[in-house]
This record gives structure tokens, sequence and C-alpha cells, in this order.
């Protein structure tokens, strides 16, 4: 094996190390790398058990110096469930660092040097900033600045690791708040492969003292650790790895990373998933399974056949009551026919929103049986009911920003006195409508938001109003009346 190779290898193995870190020997060397900048070394270490959970606190950091970074925070802050990780992260934060409370914490710490790097770029004032120091550092080495760039080669196995890892954590469900604070990272900004091409090229020459500092921290440390002015925010290593024989995160029946924390990456063939569809594929339907690659339908057609047939189920009585409009009313029904429990929908009330719909998903055809579908129904209403008030709100908003509506006679109009016999017939028709369609139509009525705004939805070239595609949720069903008259109800 070539020096070359033997250095790739290396560094592919500590890629995809399961080894818990050494805290100590990582702070050491992270601490020589800002030592090598001329920066003054970090006050303190925060330490977490996942890259997620490292984002998260760089996202809570960030917010304390970026308007934008505060206005996410302070969105998410309106769910329970995420409120409850910032909550638990500001806590320990606070604790690790020794500082009474999080705006203490938040001056300690300093800024994210990700952030410092995007302020003074866009004041033109340079900065030193480790991401900005080690560029530097590697292309005054080079002859040719092109040679300095690591470019993705599948045939390499540290390049094609390393390319897909970063994908695959990135595209994880619930990471999308997040993602963009994965490029501060040391080991995105320097990654694995670039050091490795590093190391090979400058092999008994003399180099600045940052690159190999930085090789050792990366060795001991991992690529997850996010440098601040005054500080650093660092992840541990996973404690399981599940890769196919290309070095690719992939597995069939579980996780394909897993973290102390209880962090659980989904991937097939380097590709990030979703946890349903790995761990219940017959769930997908068929038009959708037809995107997924052969070797991903070829694994649920056999975890299909092992489920077996579904049983099919009576459908709940209550789905053919016409319920009141009234929402405690509503309520008060559903929860009478089924004995006063309504389990997922009292745990939906208290703020475990997306556990509670997950939950129903799962039940599958058994959510339209009793006595899960009054609970489903309880949940489906309360959810649209929410969705009024919010369409309500950005209606409102729409208008004094001076958007104009092509339609103003049916911005948003409240479904009527017909609706449930509507509903009948096109089910009579179709088939069941899913429950949170059905209860769309029934709490909602109809949105149309075509028109035009100069930035949101310009003008079009024809002098017709343009579409705001992503809120358009209009339908059209044929009425007793005539076939020409159409009542508009919204999905």
């Amino acid at each position: 094996m070539s020096q070359a190779a033997q250095v790739r290898a290396e560094w592919l193995s500590r890629l995809l190390s399961t080894a818990p870190v050494e805290r100590p020997k990582a702070e050491a060397a992270v601490r020589e790398v800002y030592l090598a900048c001329d920066l003054p070394p970090p006050r303190f270490f925060l330490w977490f058990d996942s890259p997620y959970a490292g984002l998260w606190a760089m996202g809570l950091l960030s917010a304390g110096h970026d308007a934008l970074w505060q206005q996410i925070v302070q969105a998410m802050s309106r769910y329970q469930r995420e409120r409850e990780l910032i909550e638990r992260l500001q806590a320990a934060m606070c604790r690790s660092a020794d500082q009474p409370d999080w705006k203490s914490l938040v001056s300690a710490a300093g800024k994210p040097m990700a952030l410092v790097m995007q302020q003074a770029g866009r004041a033109g004032q340079p900065h030193t900033i480790i991401q900005t120091s080690i560029l530097l550092a590697r292309i005054g080495l080079y002859d040719n600045v092109n040679d300095s760039v690591a470019k993705l080669d599948e045939r390499d196995d540290l390049s094609r690791a390393e390319h897909y890892l970063r994908g695959t954590l990135s595209g994880q469900n619930g990471w999308s708040t997040i993602n963009t604070l994965m490029s501060g990272a040391i080991g995105c900004h320097y990654s694995f492969a670039t050091m490795a091409l590093d190391e090979v090229a400058f092999a008994g020459r003399t180099v600045p003292r940052l690159l190999p500092s930085a090789w050792t921290a990366a060795r001991v440390a991992g690529p997850w650790w996010w440098p601040l002015t005054q500080s650093v925010v660092l992840s541990d290593r996973p404690v399981e790895m599940h890769l196919n024989e290309k070095l690719l995160l992939h597995r069939g029946g579980g996780p394909a990373l897993a973290y102390r924390d209880g962090i659980r990456i989904w991937a097939w063939n380097g590709r990030a998933m979703r946890e349903e569809w790995i761990m219940r594929p017959e769930s997908i339907a068929a038009r959708d399974l037809k995107g997924f690659d052969p070797s991903f339908r070829e694994y649920a057609a056999a975890r299909t056949k092992t489920v077996g047939p579904v049983a099919r189920v009576a459908p709940s009585p209550i789905l053919k009551q016409t319920l009141p409009a009234d929402p405690q009313e509503r309520d008060a029904v559903l929860r009478r026919y089924n004995r006063g429990a309504l389990p997922i929908f009292d745990r939906y009330v208290a703020g475990e929103y997306e556990k509670a719909w997950e939950e129903l998903i799962a039940l599958g055809p058994s959510v339209r049986a009793d006595p899960y579908a009054a609970d489903a129904l309880a949940v489906a209403y309360e959810t649209m009911r929410r969705v009024n008030l919010n369409v309500g709100e950005v209606t409102a908003r729409l208008r004094a920003i001076g958007y104009r509506f092509a339609y103003e006679a049916g911005v948003h109009d409240p479904p009527g006195r017909s609706i449930h016999r509507q509903i009948a017939r096109l089910e009579k028709k179709l088939g069941a409508l899913p429950l949170a369609l059905r209860a769309f139509y029934e709490v909602v009525g109809m949105v149309n938001w075509m028109g035009e705004h100069a930035s949101l939805a310009p003008r079009a070239a024809r002098s017709r109003p343009t579409l705001w595609s992503s809120t358009r949720w209009k339908a059209h069903w044929p009425t007793r009346r005539s076939r020409s008259r159409t009542a508009k109800v919204s999905s």
C-alpha cells in the first residue's frame, strides 16, 4: 500500500470510528488550534452526545448575536417539544460553563466564528478566525490553487464516505431548522479528505503550525466541533454505525447511526431516510415507492410479505355521524362516543403534536375503526381548527402588505351547510377521504390565495395574476343544480 493510501485509510478509520472521544485530549488539541491562529484559547468547552444537539446549541448561541436566528428560535419555541429541548440545552450549557443564567452564558461563550466571518464579510472588515486562517495557510503552500481542492471522487473510499455522511445527517427528518449550521463545523470547512490530501502533499515539508494542529484536533475530536470566539461546541462520536459495502450509511430494520443521547440516523445506501420508511415500508403508497431505488423496493416488498396482508377493518359508525360545528360540542360528542377516553387527543392538546400524529399514522387502516376513530377525528378537527386560525392570520397579513388577491370574494370561504352531503357524495364516488382532509373541508372550507405582489408573487409577463403556488388549495366538486356550477372546497 502506498503512503497516500495508508494516510487516507487512517483518516477513513477516524471518520467511521465509534470509540468515545477522549475529551481532555480533544480539548487540549482544539486549544492548540486557537493558539496556532494567535487567538485566545477557549474559556470553556460545551460537549454534546450528538451533532443534532451540537447544532441546536449553535443555533441558540447564534440567536444571541444574529436577528435571523433569534427569530428562528422564537418561532420554534412555540412548539412544546422544541421548547423543552431548548430549555434543556440552555440549562445544560449554563451548568457546564458555570454560568448563572443564559444571558451570561451567551456573553461568556462569544460569537460563533462562522457568524463572525459572515458579518465581517458584509462589513468589509478582516477578522481572524480559524476557518479563514486554515484556508490561507493551505493555499499558500500549493503552486496551483486547484490542487488544494479535494474533489469528490466516488472511487475513493474516504471522499465518498465523508460526502455521503454529511448529506445523510443534514437530510434527516427534523433537521431542516438547524442543518445550515453544519457548514460552520471545522469538519465541513476542512474535511478529512482535504486533511489527507494536505498531509500527503506536505510530507517532509515545513508547514504552518496551524495545519498539523488542525489534523491532531480532527483525529482526537472528530469532525463535529464548532469554534466560537471564546468557547467551543463539540459532539461526541456515535455508539453504533452500520455501513454497506461502499462504506455508506445503510441499514434496514433499524437506524444506521445511533448516538448516546438517543438521536438516531436513518439511511439507505448513503441517502437520508425517514424512520417510518425503514421500519414500516408497507405504509408507503405504491405510486411513491416507485421513486425509491430498486434495492429499497425489494426490501419493502420483503417486509410487506413478512407483515402479511392488511386485515379489513369495519369503519366506526362515528364516521357516518354528522358532528356539531362548535369545537367544544364536537369534542364532547366524540368523547361520549368513546366512553370518555380520547388518549391521543389529550396528549395532542398537551403539546405532543408530532407524536400524536405518528401514533395515528402507525395504526394504518385501524385508525378508522373503534376505538381509534373518535380519537383520530378529535385530533384531526383540533389540528384543522388551528389551521383555520392561521389561515385567517396569514390572509390578514397578506392584505396588510398590499397583496392583491385575484378573487377577493373567495379568499377564504368557510364550509357551507351542505358540506357533509358533499363529502358523503365524494366518498361514495371515490372512496373514504383521509380524516385530516375531511376535517379540513369541514372546518376550514376553501382557501384561494392566488394573486400578485411585488416580491411574493410578481406580475407575470402576461397581464394576469400569478399564483403563490405553495398556498393553492382548491378543489371543484359538481353540485346537484348543474354540472357547470361548482362548489369549491379547499384541500
